[in-house]
């Protein structure tokens, strides 16, 4: 039996991460040993035509999938909200999503111009990233507003604030629910890309999601280590400034003295809808400002935990407000369709993914919509 000349076995680690599958898993699917898959992913061997038609039909890939070549490795690390919670498992789904977007962005950009990267820069942040205080970070969060024209005003969709400067935002479901935003740079298409878990999610979450990763973006990049990363506590400082950057941008300081007249869940409540943040977020943004003290804090949480606002009934207002949708990709698809069909199916077939995953990138299939279809009415007899 002959073997598959031009397949890459790094596809065949992606398709697998990308199912969940382990190694051992994918050999009792494809009937074959252990051994032969661990020599198929490192490239030792090549796979023969009945285990490649195998290989496409159970991990449900287009077969020139497994003959794309791949770009270079990523460098840096992937930010992740809750590390300790997101299983390596789901981690490597999520990263081989990540990837893809990447490989997506820069087939797409051969077509049509996305907007440049514009990322805010203070001068005279510190290189060090541990060395950044609390006063810095809220004045990052008001020159980033100030540079996007917002000022005091609440941000009307933060996945089109992000998609703006120039960042591709993806939001699908992660199976762990815990997993709520990640962030990577990635290096072919030379900018990061940020996303949100949609999986129980409501539009104050992701809303806070984006902005804290947009944190992640702006000041740990390329000054936080893999090493840092991976280290529990020095993690959990890092988080904590991404986290108080969030609250800051949605809900800028001066705003926030102004507005809130006394720190109540109804209080909170009340702005809510307006600001898009939740009530559990400005309850801690009260006590960093210094409106409420630790133990005032502490007895609203108490309060809003018995009233569930921590479990799946969520806070007031949660089924009342639409999530925000990325739009850029999606709409650089419909430019590429509005100018021809030709170049959709072109595009579709260099990239190879499953609908579900162009559905999960894209918000939606790359088959042509039937829009530009012309109708035609049959000539009636004489």
């Amino acid at each position: 039996m002959r073997r598959v000349v031009g397949f890459v076995s790094k596809r065949l680690t992606q398709a697998r991460e990308a199912r969940g599958l382990t190694k051992t898993a994918l050999s009792s699917m494809l009937e074959i040993s252990y051994n032969a898959v661990l020599a198929l992913e490192a490239g030792e061997s090549l796979p023969r035509q009945e285990t490649f038609d195998a290989i496409a039909e159970k991990t449900a890939f287009p077969k020139q999938f497994f003959l794309r070549p791949v770009p270079p490795p990523m460098s840096g690390p992937i930010f992740w909200r809750r590390q300790a919670s997101e299983p390596l498992r789901s981690q490597s789904k999520t990263a081989q999503r990540i990837e893809w977007a990447a490989e997506a962005f820069d087939v797409l950009s051969e077509f049509v111009d996305f907007p440049r990267l514009e990322l805010p820069r203070m001068e005279g942040w510190p290189e060090n990233w541990a060395a950044v205080s609390n006063e810095q970070i809220e004045d990052l969060a008001d020159y980033c507003r100030n540079i996007w024209g917002i000022g005091s005003y609440p941000i009307p969709d933060m996945c089109l604030a992000l998609e703006n400067i120039g960042i591709p935002v993806l939001t699908f479901e992660i199976e762990n629910e815990k997993q709520s935003g990640y962030s990577r740079w990635a290096d072919n298409i030379e900018r990061p890309i940020v996303g949100a878990n949609t999986m129980e999610s409501s539009k104050v979450r992701m809303r806070f999601n984006l902005a804290h990763e947009l944190y992640h973006v702006l000041a740990h990049f390329g000054s936080v280590s893999e090493k840092e990363v991976r280290h529990a506590q020095t993690y959990q400082a890092i988080e904590k400034q991404a986290h108080r950057f969030a609250a800051a941008l949605l809900f800028p300081r001066d705003a926030f003295l102004k507005n809130v007249q006394y720190p109540s869940l109804e209080e909170f409540a009340s702005h809510k809808q307006e600001w898009g943040i939740s009530i559990l977020a400005q309850i801690k943004r009260a006590q960093d400002l210094g409106v409420c003290d630790r133990e005032w804090a502490r007895a609203l949480n108490i309060r809003a935990s018995k009233k569930g606002y921590r479990g799946k009934r969520g806070e007031p207002f949660d089924k009342d407000m639409p999530v925000e949708k990325p739009r850029m990709l999606r709409r650089a698809v419909e430019a590429i369709e509005d100018g021809s069909e030709l170049l959709l199916e072109q595009v579709r077939q260099r990239l190879s993914l499953t609908r579900a995953l162009e559905m999960e990138i894209f918000g939606r299939p790359l088959t042509a919509s039937g829009a530009n279809v012309i109708q035609l009415n049959l000539r009636k007899k004489d």
